[in-house]
């Protein structure tokens, strides 16, 4: 399994996430990780000292050596769908440390950072429409502003593709408005000499 999620973790590095969250979609329901080879055991071996999102992952590795070996053989025997769901919650959640999805930290730390920055106007779309989806921070930023500027939107199927509750969204959809006015008044006016 470790060269499989490997290479969805490549193809999404390299701009391609289609099989990843393919993959990930495929562990449905909040009841995923009950399916994980780690379910209902000791997780701290999953934290090993010594790797973070700015190690190097082979020296990693080598350094840490037989610590990994136990929590990378659990993940392996995982199947490929709650392992692409666990990759796919640690980028969602944004969790800079611990093995996920069979990927040490440092290994994660260029993806996270890809997801992060991630764009994808087909999920924001379907979010809009009611469609739950992973999103990237950028992602869900973009689906709040969408349903401030336009009040034609429906409220519940928004929340609903968000996964939080209406009176959450309209929550949100009040610090955006609030924080671009903000933004509006803080930029500077332009003389009409320097145009």
């Amino acid at each position: 399994m470790r060269t499989i999620i490997s290479d969805l973790s490549e193809a999404a590095l390299r701009g391609d996430w289609g099989p990843l969250l393919e993959e990930s979609d495929k562990a449905q329901g909040k009841h995923w990780a009950e399916n994980a080879r780690c379910s209902g055991r000791d997780t701290d071996m999953f934290f090993p000292c010594g790797d973070g999102p700015q190690s190097e992952p082979m020296e990693t590795v080598e350094r840490l050596g037989l610590s990994l070996v136990r929590p990378l053989n659990m993940c392996a025997d995982c199947p490929l769908t709650t392992a692409a769901r666990c990759l796919m919650e640690s980028l969602r959640d944004d969790e800079e440390f611990g093995i996920r999805g069979g990927l040490i930290a440092s290994e994660r730390s260029a993806l996270r950072a890809s997801w992060q920055e991630r764009m994808d106007g087909g999920a924001v779309g379907r979010t809009l429409r009611g469609s739950t989806a992973a999103l990237s921070k950028a992602e869900r930023a973009e689906a709040i502003a969408r349903f401030a500027a336009d009040s034609t939107m429906d409220a519940n199927a928004v929340a609903r593709g968000l996964g939080i509750t209406r009176e959450y969204l309209l929550k949100l959809t009040r610090l955006h408005r609030k924080k671009r006015r903000t933004d509006l008044v803080a930029q500077p006016v332009q003389s009409i000499d320097a145009a």
